[in-house]
């Protein structure tokens, strides 16, 4: 009976030193020892602008805070605040986008000349925010945003989004704050046009909308909008879409990011849901292969030239839009967007390279 009682302390006595020890307040159980909860005890992975303390990650910074009587805090996707001056600046200088933090949006951009691809600017522009009357340059104009997909659908009937107000400077820098998502499908679309002129082809643009990706709480930057001019659409009359019916502009730009134009490219589409079969289609109409303006069509041109721009009839949403060639490695394609032709608007899309299946584009 006494080593019966002897075996079974032994085997009691593993059980016994597994439990977990009653720490006092301000340490931790770290090893079978009671030890300050703050204690560095190895390396660990913090991300940018933090450093480990005890075993969390935590800021090696004060938070930024920026005089509001001169700046205006801009939040990268990273979460750095950079201020930037609310002053003129020049048209160099970068627009404050901030991120809104009650389920809304915000797009800001720069407005160009769809035909010339420059920026759209008053001649001699320093950066003054647009005051009510001006008769030319971007001061001119107005922006609205949309849901994008129920403005396809139904454009003479669907009002424009909620917003908390529109920035515009002589610059053709624009900001459109405190967009109300959209319910049809989180898309939103701009809309610019003369702002002192019904909607139509009259007036320094015609009615041109561009389209962006929506998300509650986001800061979407340097989203092109462009103008287009009643001249623009005249050239392209004798041989391109109508513009009473609607014209679907894509842009091919090389890159994931800036402005560099792709040539070589060929416009495809595919039945939605069907992305993968995209096939060629005989709608589209591209400039002549060395223009850098977007003025002059080419009847017999099959792929982008230099300006790297097709112009599209009877785009609509029961389709997908993509493009083939331009050039890209195999572990990339182009991305891909729906569209659609809205009578009398010039409604632009960039496409940019995206990753292939299972590839990494290195673009």
């Amino acid at each position: 009976m006494q080593t019966r009682i002897v075996v079974l302390a032994l085997l009691a006595a593993p059980v016994a030193s597994c439990k977990s020890l009653d720490c006092g307040e301000g340490t931790t159980e770290r090893n079978g020892a009671c030890v300050p909860a703050n204690e560095t005890v190895g390396a660990a992975m913090c991300g940018p602008f933090t450093e480990l303390a005890g075993d969390r990650c935590v800021p090696m910074f004060p938070p930024t805070v920026c005089d509001p009587a001169t700046t205006a805090a801009d939040v990268d996707n990273m979460g750095v605040t950079t201020c930037i001056g609310t002053g003129a600046g020049g048209c160099s200088a970068r627009l404050a986008c901030p991120t809104p933090t009650d389920g809304k949006q915000t797009i800001c951009g720069q407005l160009y000349d769809f035909e010339t691809g420059q920026p759209f600017a008053e001649a001699g522009a320093t950066g003054t925010a647009c005051t009510a009357g001006a008769a030319t340059g971007p001061c001119a104009v107005g922006i609205k945003a949309f849901d994008a997909a129920a403005l396809a659908m139904n454009p003479a009937g669907t009002a424009p989004l909620a917003i908390g107000a529109v920035y515009l400077d002589d610059c053709g820098r624009y900001k459109v704050s405190e967009i109300t998502q959209p319910t049809v499908q989180p898309l939103i679309a701009l809309a610019v046009d003369d702002a002192a002129l019904p909607p139509g082809p009259t007036g320094i643009t015609n009615t041109v909308g561009v389209a962006t990706g929506a998300a509650p709480n986001t800061a979407t930057k340097d989203l092109e909008a462009f103008i287009v001019k009643p001249s623009t659409t005249a050239a392209w009359a004798a041989t391109g879409p109508s513009l009473a019916a609607g014209i679907y502009a894509p842009v091919y730009r090389g890159h994931r990011t800036g402005t560099d134009l792709a040539a070589g490219v060929q416009f495809t589409f595919g039945p939605n849901p069907s992305i993968p079969t995209m096939t060629d289609i005989n709608r589209d109409f591209y400039f002549t292969a060395a223009a850098t303006t977007r003025t002059t069509l080419e009847p017999n041109a099959g792929v982008t030239g230099v300006n790297g721009t097709v112009l599209v009839s009877g785009a609509n949403l029961t389709e997908v839009y993509a493009g083939k060639g331009g050039g890209l490695p195999t572990t990339c394609m182009w991305d891909i967007h729906p569209g659609a032709a809205i009578p009398y608007v010039v409604f632009i899309q960039i496409f940019r390279p995206t990753d292939a299946p299972g590839m990494t584009c290195p673009l």
